[in-house]
């Protein structure tokens, strides 16, 4: 990064960098599209240096309508492979 971005180089350089525990990331999944998530971060008092990151669709926002439509597909999908596995009489 540092080869591309003067911002990056400059900012890496003097160590100003800050940890972001917050805010918004931008997915693409290959059967819902794309999909923007807030993130928190939250620090495992227990185990030092372990985050736990929870991702969260904005409600009646179009990422919550692709959540929902995955989250189907996922449960057809285990469906499909428990009535595979089912023994047959």
């Amino acid at each position: 990064m540092s080869t591309r971005s003067a911002e990056f180089r400059t900012r890496w350089g003097t160590h100003d960098v800050r940890h972001h525990g917050t805010g918004a990331k931008r997915f693409h999944h290959h059967i819902v599209g794309d999909l923007t998530l807030a993130y928190e971060g939250l620090e495992m008092a227990a185990e030092p240096g372990l985050t736990l990151t929870i991702y969260a669709a904005e409600p009646g926002s179009p990422s919550e309508d692709a959540l929902r439509l995955l989250a189907s597909w996922a449960a057809s999908q285990e469906s499909d492979t428990t009535a595979r596995k089912l023994p047959t009489e």
